[in-house]
């Protein structure tokens, strides 16, 4: 058994990135969600919304909005995931971008990247 951190990064270009929802599956390996840390930005300081029940099905459904003005553009880590993987096989994840909007609510062009990390 071993602890890793798994920081997700959305890079909303020139956009405000003021909402967003995302899901993480697992696709092979091992592992349980143990806790979520917020993200960089101020607009993301609490600790992202999450989906309790997806949890017991190998994968998690994430959210966050920020109805400031204090709003982030480029690439920003919205949220850490740390893991406790099980077993010896290296965990392979499927990230996907279900959703990201501006300050009006408009759906924005980004892209959702991880990286991995002990």
């Amino acid at each position: 058994v071993r602890f890793v951190s798994l920081p997700v990064y959305i890079d909303s270009g020139s956009s405000t990135l003021a909402a967003y929802q995302f899901e993480l599956k697992t696709k092979s390996g091992q592992v349980k969600i143990v806790g979520l840390e917020n993200g960089e930005h101020p607009a993301f300081a609490e600790p992202p919304y999450y989906d309790t029940a997806a949890l017991t099905k190998d994968r998690i459904i994430i959210a966050a909005f920020n109805t400031g003005n204090n709003l982030p553009t480029g690439k920003t880590r919205v949220v850490t995931i740390q893991l406790q993987v099980i077993g010896d096989t290296e965990p392979q994840y499927e990230l996907n971008l279900t959703i990201a909007a501006d300050s009006d609510g408009n759906e924005i062009s980004a892209e959702i990247s991880f990286v991995k990390g002990e």
